[in-house]
C-alpha cells in the first residue's frame, strides 16, 4: 500500500471483502454509503453509512461481506505529519495526550479502535475536503490536510468522551481498577468486590460500552506500557514483560505482535 511514512496518504473507493491484516500508521476510515460486517480484533459489528473510526497501530481488522456500495473514504497518516516531535508515539492514545499538541487529552479516553457515528455529516465533509485537496495538490494543500485531520481527531475525541461520560459506573470502575492493577493477574472477581457488581454483568456491560472485552481491554493496555517502557528504558524484555504483568516473556511476545505486527525486541531496535 503507497504511504510516504514522512506525510499522509488519501484513498476514496468502493472496498471489496479483505482479510485481516494490521498497519505501522493511523488508519482513519469512513463509511460514504453501503454496509459489510466488520472485524476488529476479536470484535465483530455490522458497519454502514456515516459511520467512522480510527484503526491503531498494530490494530488487526477486515471487512467481509461487503455489498457493492461499500464506499469508503481513507486517510492513513503517521503520528509525525501531526507534529514532527511525535515520531515516537507508538498508539493514538499516547498521541491525542501527549502535551506537545495541547489538546488536553487524558490518557483514558479511548478514541482508537471503536466506531461512531456522524450525526450531523461534520467528519463527512472534513474527509471530502481531504479527498479534494489531496487529488488537486494546490499550493499549501499538506498543511490543509494536516488543519482537516486535526480537527476530524478532535470532533472523535469529543465523541470519545462523550461515551466515557455515558458509561455505566461499573465500566468505570474496571477501567480504573486496570489502570492501578495492569501488572496484576486479571481477576474480575476482585474487581466485582472493589465495584458492588458481579463478575458476569461486569463483563457485559464493560464490552457493550468499550466495544471489547475486559481481557482485550487489559492486553492493549499492558501493551502500551510495555511500549513506553521499550522506549524510554533499557530494561531486558522478560523484565519488561514482568513490568506489565507477563510471568512468561513468550506469551508477552506473543500479544504484543498481536497488537503492534512487531516484536518488542524489534520495536525497540526500530527506535
Amino acid at each position: 500500500m503507497p504511504l510516504n511514512i514522512d506525510q499522509i496518504h488519501m484513498m476514496h473507493l468502493f472496498q471489496k471483502d479483505i482479510k485481516l491484516h494490521s498497519h505501522n500508521f493511523f488508519e482513519l476510515v469512513y463509511i460514504v454509503s453501503g454496509q459489510c460486517t466488520h472485524l476488529l480484533g476479536n470484535e465483530q459489528s455490522r458497519i454502514k453509512a456515516g459511520d467512522y473510526f480510527i484503526i491503531d497501530t498494530g490494530s488487526k481488522h477486515s471487512y467481509i461481506n461487503t455489498d457493492k456500495k461499500f464506499e469508503i473514504i481513507n486517510c492513513l497518516f503517521m503520528p509525525d505529519y501531526i507534529d514532527r516531535a511525535l515520531t515516537d508515539c507508538p498508539t493514538l492514545a499516547d498521541l491525542l495526550s501527549n502535551k506537545i499538541l495541547r489538546f488536553g487529552v487524558p490518557v483514558d479516553i479511548c478514541a482508537a479502535d471503536r466506531t461512531f457515528h456522524d450525526d450531523d455529516g461534520t467528519v463527512g465533509r472534513l474527509m471530502h475536503k481531504m479527498v479534494k485537496e489531496y487529488e488537486q495538490a494546490a499550493t499549501g494543500y499538506m498543511e490543509l490536510l494536516r488543519c482537516y485531520l486535526t480537527q476530524a481527531l478532535v470532533i472523535t475525541v469529543r465523541a470519545s468522551e462523550q461515551v466515557k461520560s455515558d458509561m455505566h459506573p461499573a465500566t468505570d470502575a474496571v477501567i480504573k481498577y486496570l489502570q492501578e492493577h495492569f501488572d496484576k493477574p486479571l481477576s474480575l472477581d476482585a474487581i466485582g468486590k472493589t465495584s458492588g457488581y458481579t463478575a458476569p454483568y461486569i463483563s457485559g456491560v464493560f464490552s457493550k460500552d468499550m466495544g471489547m472485552t475486559i481481557r482485550n481491554f487489559l492486553q492493549r493496555l499492558r501493551v502500551e506500557k510495555a511500549c513506553r517502557l521499550l522506549d524510554e528504558t533499557s530494561l531486558p524484555l522478560l523484565q519488561i514483560a514482568q513490568q506489565v504483568g507477563y510471568t512468561d516473556a513468550k506469551h508477552f511476545t506473543e500479544v504484543f505482535k498481536r497488537y503492534k505486527n512487531i516484536s518488542p525486541r524489534s520495536y525497540r531496535k526500530n527506535k
